[in-house]
């Protein structure tokens, strides 16, 4: 990602809500609360980490919404509530998908259902390939359980990246002539 010098934005990640509207799915706030829709369906960036079950203050109350963090042109936060179609397709999708492919960028799409449902899907950007799940057959789960050990996988996936990441960066050599 690169550094923009001078004044700018706030470095701070954007939020993208999840909701079914006629002609979008997902949508940012402006600073003055007012939605501005997102008409593109799919997000491609790298995830960088989850909070499944994330107790969040609204205007409607205490609710459970799940947070998926992604870094892409800037660092978006994906919400969505944790009872959603989209957190549940999200979930089984990031358990099957391995720890390789976490370490690649994903494309994360929405596509409107019925009524207020949206349903979420992963792709591989490069093989254009869906990371295929359902919620069908998938009553029995237990989606507090799954959000933790998604939470795990990610998190430490992350974790070791950035290991991976500080190993490179100090193995750089140092010019003698410099020093």
């Amino acid at each position: 990602m690169e550094v923009k010098l001078g004044f700018g934005q706030t470095p701070k990640p954007q939020y993208v809500f999840v909701s079914r509207e006629p002609d979008h799915c997902w949508y940012m706030l402006a600073e003055d609360e007012r939605r501005i829709p997102i008409y593109e369906k799919a997000l491609t960036g790298l995830i960088t980490g989850i909070e499944a079950n994330k107790r969040v203050e609204t205007k409607f109350g205490i609710v459970e919404k799940t947070d998926l963090y992604i870094l892409a042109d800037k660092p978006y936060i994906i919400r969505s509530g944790s009872e959603s179609y989209f957190s549940k397709n999200l979930l089984l999708s990031l358990d099957v998908i391995t720890s390789e492919q976490l370490r690649n960028p994903l494309t994360i799409a929405v596509s409107p259902g019925n009524n207020n449902v949206v349903f979420c899907n992963i792709y591989d950007p490069v093989t254009y390939r869906s990371i295929g799940v359902s919620c069908d057959g998938h009553n029995e789960i237990n989606w507090q359980a799954l959000g933790q050990t998604v939470s795990l996988k990610i998190n430490e996936n992350h974790n070791l990246n950035q290991e991976q990441i500080q190993i490179c960066t100090n193995k750089i050599p140092v010019n003698s002539t410099h020093v």
